[in-house]
């Protein structure tokens, strides 16, 4: 079952965006743990998360002062962050595929 967040325009892009209360769905989400043997960051994990188009996912990572919610931090009960970002991009287009009735 999808989580449902509630994201107000991210702080980081206010200046370019207008202000407003957008619903976006987290459709699959899960997480490895990362064993980092030079660093002192012993609660590293790797976060798989498939979203709807226009998620802002770093926002839902921690919240952004609680402009996101929920999130990360409030489903773990903690503070999170990102290192590290990649984005893969895979798009399911259902009114093209209705439109030429394949499924």
């Amino acid at each position: 079952m999808p989580i449902v967040l509630k994201q107000n325009t991210p702080i980081r892009v206010l200046h370019r965006r207008s202000v407003a209360c957008r619903d976006r769905s987290v459709l699959e989400m899960s997480a490895e743990r990362v064993v980092c043997k030079d660093s002192n960051l012993k609660n590293l994990f790797k976060l798989h998360i498939k979203t709807e188009a226009g998620t802002y996912v770093k926002e839902f990572v921690h919240g952004d002062r609680g402009r996101t919610t929920p999130n990360l931090c409030t489903i773990l009960g903690c503070q999170t962050d990102i290192l590290a970002l990649d984005v893969e991009v895979n798009i399911f287009m259902q009114f093209f595929y209705e439109r030429i009735n394949v499924k």
